[in-house]
This record gives C-alpha cells, sequence and structure tokens, in this order.
C-alpha cells in the first residue's frame, strides 16, 4: 500500500530505481541489488510522496536500466520542455498521396483555373515520389528534388521526364507551390524547393517552322486521328484548322480559340486579343485577312457536340484560359508521332506558339518591314518585335548574304566559290565594308 502523499515534497522531486524480483529458490533472494540472476527485474519509483512498484518487463538488469532511464526522462522537466518545443515543430505524418488529393480539392469550385492541369501535375509529383520510396510529404528532400528536376530533359529515357523547357518551367512552378502549401499546413517542417532553381526558357528564341516542317505537321493530324480509339478523338480537321489561321495571322492560340464564328465575314477576320500590361488584362479587336483556303478550313468543320454553336473551338462551359489549356495538351501529343530537328539538328518539340514565330519569319523574309511586322503582331513597341525576331534565322542570313552577293556582282565582283551561312552568325557580322 502507498504512502500518503507529503504536500512539503516538491512536485518535481522523485526517485526511480531498479530491484530484482527474485524467485523462491534464487540464492540470492534476499539481496534486492543482485544484477546477474535471471529474476525479474523491476522499478521502485518514489514520487510526490507515493511508492510505485512497476515490472521492468525484463531479466536483464541493463535493459532494466534503459527502462528506468526513460521514466526519469519523462520526468525531466527540462526534457519535458525540448519535446513540447520540438512537438510544436514535428510535421504531421501526412502521406504525399493524400496530400496532393487535399491540395487539388482545394483548387475545385468557380475561381479554378486550370484544374486539369494541376491534376496532371499531381500525377507527376506521386509517380516521382513512388519511384524513389518517398511516403510522407516530410520524407522529401530538396537533393532528391533537385535530382528530379535535372531528370528532365526531351530526349530522357523515361517518357514522364521527356519536357519541353516551358513544360519544365511551369512544373517547377507547381512544384515549389505545392510543397510552400504542405509546409504552411505542417506537413513538413522545412521547404525542400527553397533551394530548388527556377527553369526560365530563352523566351527570345524563335523557332519558326520551315515549309517542310509546316507539312509535316499538318500531315501529323492525319496521322492523330487513326490512332484515335474514339470518333470523339478525332480532332484533326480542327487542329488543321487552328494551325492555318496561327501560320497565316500569327495569333496566339488563345486568341485564336476565343474567335466566335460571327468573326469571319468573307476572308475578314476580326479577333479578340487578350493581353496583360502591367499584369492588368487588357482587350483589343484586331482585324486579318485570311488566305481562301484558310477561310474554307473554317467554314468546313462540322459542329461539335461538346462545343458551342456560335464558336468553332469552344464550349462556353468553361473559361477562355481553362479551355486554351485543354486544347494545348491535345496538341502535345502530336509530338508522339513527329521529330523535329532545329538548325543544329538537335531534337525540336512542337509547340503552338512556333506558328506565330513562322508567320513573323516569314513575313520578315518577303521583305516586309520589322515595324509593320510588329502591328500585326500586335506588338505595344517595335522594341518587343525586334527582342523577338530580329535575330537571324539561317535562311534570313542566306537571304541578306544572297542579297549582298548579287548587288556586289552588279559592281563587276565575282565569287568562285561561296560557303553556306553559319548558324550563330549575328547581323553585325554580316555587314559589308
Amino acid at each position: 500500500m502507498s504512502a500518503p502523499m507529503n504536500p512539503m515534497e516538491p512536485i518535481s522531486s522523485f526517485t526511480i530505481t531498479v530491484f530484482t524480483r527474485h524467485s523462491g529458490g534464487c540464492p540470492k533472494r534476499n539481496d534486492p541489488q543482485w544484477k546477474r540472476c535471471q529474476c525479474r527485474k523491476s522499478l521502485y519509483i518514489r514520487e510526490r510522496g507515493k511508492t510505485v512498484y512497476v515490472s521492468a518487463r525484463t531479466r536483464s538488469w541493463g535493459q532494466a536500466e534503459r527502462v528506468a532511464a526513460q521514466e526519469r526522462d519523462k520526468r525531466d522537466p527540462v526534457k519535458i520542455e525540448l519535446r513540447k518545443i520540438a512537438d510544436l515543430r514535428k510535421p504531421l505524418l501526412t502521406t504525399m498521396k493524400d496530400a496532393l488529393k487535399l491540395w487539388l480539392d482545394g483548387m475545385k469550385g468557380p475561381a479554378a483555373t486550370s484544374l486539369a492541369a494541376y491534376t496532371s501535375t499531381t500525377r507527376r509529383i506521386e509517380r516521382w515520389a513512388e519511384s524513389v520510396g518517398i511516403v510522407h510529404v516530410s520524407d522529401a528532400t530538396p537533393a532528391q528534388l533537385d535530382a528530379w528536376r535535372a531528370s528532365w530533359s526531351p530526349d530522357a529515357e523515361l517518357e514522364d521526364s521527356r519536357l519541353a523547357l516551358t513544360t519544365q518551367a511551369t512544373l517547377v512552378i507547381r512544384v515549389k507551390s505545392f510543397f510552400y502549401w504542405a509546409t504552411a499546413m505542417e506537413y513538413t517542417i522545412r521547404n525542400p524547393t527553397l533551394l530548388l532553381r527556377p527553369i526560365t526558357p530563352n523566351d527570345s528564341q524563335t523557332w519558326p517552322l520551315t515549309p517542310n516542317q509546316f507539312g509535316q505537321l499538318i500531315a501529323t493530324t492525319y496521322k492523330f486521328d487513326e490512332q484515335a480509339r474514339y470518333k470523339s478523338g478525332k480532332i484533326g480537321q480542327w487542329l488543321r484548322a487552328i494551325f492555318l489561321v496561327q501560320r497565316w495571322t500569327g495569333l496566339r492560340i488563345g486568341d485564336v480559340l476565343y474567335c466566335p464564328k460571327s468573326a469571319l465575314t468573307g476572308n475578314r477576320l476580326r479577333a479578340m486579343i487578350r493581353k496583360k500590361m502591367n499584369r492588368k488584362p487588357t482587350e483589343s479587336i484586331v482585324e486579318f485577312v485570311l488566305p481562301d483556303h484558310v477561310v474554307d478550313a473554317l467554314n468546313a468543320l462540322p459542329l461539335r457536340p461538346e462545343e458551342h454553336p456560335d464558336y468553332w473551338f469552344w464550349s462556353r462551359r468553361c473559361s477562355p484560359l481553362v479551355n486554351t489549356n485543354k486544347w494545348v495538351r491535345k496538341i502535345d501529343q502530336l509530338n508522339n508521332y513527329l521529330d523535329f530537328k532545329d538548325e543544329n539538328g538537335e531534337p525540336l518539340e512542337f509547340r503552338s506558339h512556333m506558328l506565330r514565330d513562322t508567320f513573323a519569319v516569314e513575313m520578315l523574309l518577303a521583305g516586309m518591314e520589322l515595324a509593320k511586322v510588329s502591328k500585326l503582331l500586335t506588338h505595344e513597341s517595335v522594341a518587343t518585335t525586334e527582342r523577338y525576331y530580329a535575330k537571324w534565322t539561317r535562311a534570313r542570313k542566306q537571304q541578306l548574304e544572297d542579297e549582298a552577293i548579287t548587288a556586289m556582282q552588279k559592281m563587276g565582283a565575282t565569287f568562285t566559290k561561296v560557303q553556306p551561312v553559319q548558324v550563330g552568325v549575328t547581323s553585325e557580322s554580316l555587314s559589308i565594308n
């Protein structure tokens, strides 16, 4: 029976010692401090005026001492406070799968901008986590994330790693967004993406398609239809119309998709151009004159059940941004059938913006002034157009050189052997003295 509490005894005062409960036949039964027999070991606990005897659940004196030390730690006021601090910083053991679902669920609702795009991101993160053995969000380390980022390459062995540069940049932003949210939700103590370097595509680089590449792109839309499992997936005719409008107007894909059928009168297309000026969205109407074959492609489009009857490419049941992302994902699938190469022979992934580049560069090659091309592209200033399109492509360098040679031949100069222009030669180096 335990003794009554002594009110004068400090609350933090306690004694915990190990003793042996000898069996009746043990020769050392009169010595409770004997350590080397195999009798059961127990703890003597004196705390707050009370005495309690607790089994250590072991016959080993050393193990019993470790149990006693654990009991002392539970009562040590310093260690109690340290545990409280640690508990405040201890992450909730939430699995990556559950956290990604909660993150995605938080985006649902009328304010959601592109739920499907973020769904794709959550699947990528989940597949990566499984591949490296990450179970909980708090298991992810900066080194693992950095290694994953480094593995993204257009020529990677794994299909999930073959990402275009713009896709890589977007994925880094979304991965950082997820871990920022997870840290705020206390699923991890430290955000492992703090040192994850952003990927900045060279947005001043233009990638116009050659006439041959544009022909391949159009041909691929037919192959895309052949591979479609369902009738609703046969969208080659709509893709061809989109590409033709972009190629002959330089419109961004979102502005093409947003055009209503009423915008086309004869060969004239009135397009709504949506931009962000100083982070504020602006809209303006711009008119374009389309070639006959582009007009014919638009007029020949049948009404798809999922599209609004007043539009070629939009149901009006979602925002223009969501609709654009939907079509961009379909266009990205064409890269499974394309084999584009850049001027240096490196693999080149097709993006719809290349058709805007094609329009601009072809206009420049046809002799149109940069300032006029700038107007057609609806740039706010010629400086913007210069940034993107004044750089010489191989074809434009060759054109400049051919014109220079023709001019010099008129002056009586002769040329026995002329090497082709080199990639990387700047307009300054092509100046003729």
